[in-house]
């Protein structure tokens, strides 16, 4: 797309240099015999004005859809490094030890390790959240990536 908004965009002098042409012609020329020179320059002026509105629009739309996919990747990506860590502590764990002081101890650590899913269940529900957004406004091949994103 952006090959074609530049092109758009290199071609805008050519456009209003026409339009400007014409309107000199049209003062010089004697009333009423450049009727359709004047419908021809309005319905370039009115499709010129429509096309690069347009292509305006377009940029301004698929500027914010690269910027929410590319904050959900990086968050996504985050959260997953996030997880695979937590992954590891759990792991890492001792089992559950007889001796008391080793017992609260362990329940501390958990403790610890629960307030740190807690936290980071927020983030999952907000990645959710976007990707649910994501979805709904993608095309039929992203909406796929997708959701095996946030499946996995």
């Amino acid at each position: 797309f952006m090959e074609i908004y530049n092109e758009i965009e290199e071609n805008r002098p050519k456009v209003e240099t026409v339009l400007a042409h014409g309107q000199e012609y049209l003062k010089k020329a004697p009333p009423n015999s450049a009727s359709n020179l004047q419908q021809n320059l309005r319905t370039l002026k009115q499709r010129w004005d429509s096309v690069t509105a347009r292509a305006n629009d377009k940029k301004i739309k698929l500027e914010i859809a690269l910027k929410e996919a590319t904050e959900f990747h990086e968050s996504l990506q985050a959260f997953v490094d996030w997880l695979t860590n937590a992954e590891k502590i759990i792991t890492s764990f001792k089992p559950v030890s007889r001796v008391l002081d080793t017992v609260k101890q362990q329940i501390e650590e958990h403790k610890v390790f629960q307030k740190d899913v807690s936290a980071h269940r927020e983030i999952m529900l907000a990645l959710d959240k976007k990707g649910t957004h994501l979805k709904y406004f993608s095309q039929k091949q992203d909406v796929i990536l997708i959701k095996n994103l946030l499946i996995s």
